[in-house]
């Protein structure tokens, strides 16, 4: 049985009108509202499942997440479904406005929000799909780091200076920043606290700062205060030469005698030291700064006495790609024109009977 063109032609104004139904609209959008409180409960209380979800593009925490607890995050994708439904639903009420605005025009406002809402939308899944958040990275002051997935750019950190209040706590923190493109300086900055560098989409923003062990200063009779660190060369006034191969902020010894890193945090510190005697024999030994100084150093006259750590300051930053956000600003604007508009031709509407079609 063949099917008439005016029966098709129904058939597909029905499914036009069901697309651009505004009661398919009060349901995509009661569902997701509801999904969404809901799951914001469960979140709550399961951190461990949803502690990294800010930290990571959806695309690349959902699969994780899923796999652990599927039960607690289902949530997820099924309102971002009802989401890009909802999206879809306003796209069908604003084509079909746009082929009537010659008689609707005084929906504008309304529609401005429709228009808003999309580009929002469409912003928010394009930087899912082609974006990348990444750190935070530990840079110190005068060096620089590739940025993750754009290798044809780098980040140096001219400088940093932590801003804190009489207690110590981080009140800003102001990096002097140069990113460059294939080794040409693209931008300079200076990067705050909600005051972050944006360029080709790319947004780094400080979070902290930390401090690491960069050396200690020693006391050493006949010379004074000195400071040593990895790679420091020292000669002596015995004429013997005292070089500094590996500094280890917490270490311990294994089983078979040999030194290990511990971690990054200042625990037992051990320094390796060589030093080249006069007749050109050399020693190698570690020295653990909260243990005596090594017979082989006391007995060569090197009476080092460690007086305090030396720190490096180093800022934690955090670099983040989002390829939507001049499409999700320029549906920030349409969704506030709109809101202002929609508001003030509210009355007016009410008083010619306007009501939408449910």
């Amino acid at each position: 049985m063949e099917t008439s063109p005016q029966t098709a032609k129904t058939v597909l104004l029905r499914l036009w009108e069901f697309l651009c139904s505004l009661k398919v609209a009060i349901v995509l959008a009661s569902a997701a509202a509801l999904l969404i409180m809901g799951g914001s409960l469960v979140m709550h209380y399961n951190p461990r499942i949803f502690g990294g979800m800010e930290q990571e593009i959806m695309s690349e925490w959902l699969p994780g997440a899923w796999s652990q607890a599927p039960q607690l995050v289902f949530w997820v994708p099924l309102s971002g479904l009802c989401v890009i439904l909802f999206a879809i639903n306003t796209l069908c009420c604003l084509i079909d406005w746009l082929g009537k605005i010659s008689t609707r025009w005084r929906k504008t406002g309304e529609y401005l929000i429709h228009t808003g809402f999309i580009l929002l939308t469409i912003a928010y899944l394009w930087g899912n799909l082609a974006g990348f958040r990444s750190g935070p990275h530990s840079i110190f002051p005068g060096t620089e780091i590739k940025i993750p997935h754009m290798p044809e750019y780098t980040l140096r950190l001219e400088s940093f200076t932590p801003q804190l209040n009489p207690q110590g706590r981080p009140l800003d923190m102001v990096n002097q920043v140069s990113l460059r493109q294939n080794g040409k300086t693209v931008r300079q900055a200076e990067v705050r606290i909600n005051h972050p560098l944006i360029h080709d989409g790319l947004i780094i923003l400080p979070t902290s700062f930390g401090q690491a062990l960069q050396g200690f200063r020693f006391h050493l009779p006949e010379q004074g205060m000195i400071n040593l660190a990895k790679g420091s060369r020292l000669t002596l006034a015995n004429g013997q030469i005292l070089r500094i191969r590996q500094l280890l902020p917490d270490a311990r010894r294994s089983g078979r005698g040999q030194v290990q890193q511990v971690g990054d945090r200042l625990g037992n510190p051990a320094m390796q030291i060589v030093v080249q005697k006069t007749d050109n024999s050399t020693w190698q030994g570690w020295y653990f700064l909260r243990e005596g100084l090594p017979t082989e150093l006391s007995e060569a006259g090197i009476l080092l006495r460690p007086i305090e750590p030396i720190f490096k300051t180093y800022s934690l930053l955090t670099i983040n790609r989002d390829p939507g956000d001049k499409l999700a600003l320029v549906g920030s604007l349409c969704l506030s024109i709109g809101v202002i508009l929609a508001f003030f031709s509210f009355y007016r509407k009410r008083a010619r009977g306007d009501r939408p079609d449910v």
